[in-house]
């Protein structure tokens, strides 16, 4: 069920780094942007599992699958705590059964991981609207794994500065310093690897966004406003599964009732923080990103999304109060799971089209198993652009690495997908064809 491309292929490469070559990485995966870095800290956690199975990997997926597991229960504990236990249950309910939460969990990607640390800052801010300094370290250290995870979810640190100068909550000289440690520590690596690189970096930053056309009468920036509002509103019936929903109804329903639960003082919405909180961090990630000078992809703004399906579960939470209401609340949450477990089947278990790590294994062990040793071999690829990630690592780690010029006798093609070359095709997992040397046909 796990994918082996890009960026499943990096994470291999750091774990196979640390356990084979040198332990100390300061750098993790490279940004959209040539010459920026993430944190290595996500990438770390993972090195374990690796280890566990041998570099193989399907320890990384299973690392993944972990952190997805603990982002259920994180879910469920933030969740009771916010809402009661019900949105707690509920909110756990929609990690662990949704399609594209599945997804993430499979994908060893930082940036779709980035659910855990969403639902836990949203925490402390919560905790810090209410007065409490003493968990102020615990946000900083949040803060600062930001870089680890992806910097998508850097618009949070507007919200928080919005939100300090509107309640004007000053900690205590200790718990201020405490912080700025907290924040800085898991930064090491990255401030490390600046000077020892002369600040590149920061330059870069600079001027990216000091060369950038930022005018705030520029149409296109109108545009954006426009589409980053329709990216977060539109979002959370695809995640739920609910594709036949007319555009951004559900969300319009959320926000709808949270504002009049918030204006009737019901429950936990008689705290202004739900409603004022979740609307300033709306409108800073979609005007911080309408106003960013590259170029921005949909799961920038997964933040938000995230928030909304999570105030969907607090809202379910609440109805289940009412014994009318809660009937609806369980045929709704037993009508997602059959959606999303049939999607699950069929679109993934039964799909003959797909590529995933299973099958780019697959081809290795048979290419392994009909090269005779000690004699050399080229492996061409017919593919698509960008679907041959993958294979070089599993190569790597068997122990048998092709060369990079064509040799006489022993040469393999790859065919990614099988549709591009199918009737030349020895061999095939899932939508990969292999086409075997002559002297072996």
């Amino acid at each position: 069920m796990a994918s082996f491309d890009f960026d499943q292929e990096y994470a291999s490469n750091f774990a196979y780094s640390v356990l084979r070559q040198f332990p100390i990485q300061m750098i993790g995966q490279g940004l959209s942007v040539q010459g920026l870095f993430m944190g290595p800290w996500y990438f770390y956690f993972l090195v374990p599992f690796y280890a566990v199975y041998g570099l193989h990997p399907l320890g990384g997926a299973v690392g993944s699958v972990i952190l997805g597991l603990i982002t259920i229960i994180a879910f469920y504990y933030f969740g009771s705590k916010l809402f009661g236990r019900p949105a707690g249950l509920i909110a756990a309910f929609f990690q662990a059964v949704l399609f594209r939460n599945l997804v993430n969990d499979w994908s060893i990607t930082p940036a779709f991981s980035c659910g855990l640390v969403v639902i836990i800052t949203w925490y402390y801010l919560y905790k810090y609207w209410q007065g409490e300094t003493k968990q102020l370290p615990l946000l900083g250290f949040i803060f600062g794994l930001f870089t680890s995870f992806h910097p998508i979810l850097f618009p949070f640190y507007l919200v928080f500065l919005t939100l300090f100068i509107y309640k004007r909550i000053f900690p205590s000289f200790k718990i201020f310093l405490l912080t700025i440690v907290a924040f800085i520590s898991p930064l090491v690596p990255l401030i490390a690897f600046e000077y020892f690189h002369r600040f590149t970096e920061v330059k870069l930053l600079l001027e990216i966004f000091t060369s950038a056309k930022m005018i705030s009468g520029d149409s296109s920036i109108f545009s954006k406003l426009a589409d980053f509002s329709l990216i977060i509103l539109g979002d959370p019936q695809y995640i739920l599964g609910l594709k036949f929903f007319p555009g951004y109804l559900l969300s319009t329903i959320i926000l709808s009732i949270l504002l009049l639960f918030t204006v009737k003082k019901i429950h936990v919405w008689k705290e202004n923080f739900h409603l004022w909180a979740i609307i300033t961090t709306f409108l800073i990630f979609i005007f911080y990103y309408s106003f960013f000078p590259i170029p921005v992809i949909s799961y920038y703004l997964s933040a938000p999304v995230t928030l909304l399906v999570f105030y969907l579960a607090g809202i379910l939470g609440y109805l289940t109060t009412n014994k009318f209401l809660r009937i609806f609340v369980i045929i709704f949450l037993f009508f997602l799971a059959f959606i999303n477990i049939k999607t699950l089947i069929f679109e993934r278990w039964f799909n003959p089209s797909l590529i995933t790590l299973s099958h780019k294994d697959e081809i290795v062990k048979v290419i392994r198993e009909k090269q005779p040793k000690e004699k050399d071999f080229f492996v061409s690829y017919i593919s698509s652009p960008g679907w041959n990630f993958g294979f070089n690592y599993f190569f790597k780690i068997y122990g048998i690495i092709p060369k990079d010029k064509a040799v006489n006798d022993y040469i393999y093609t790859i065919v990614i997908p099988k549709e591009l070359s199918p009737d030349s095709i020895n061999f095939s997992s899932g939508n990969i064809g292999l086409i075997l040397p002559k002297s072996m046909q």
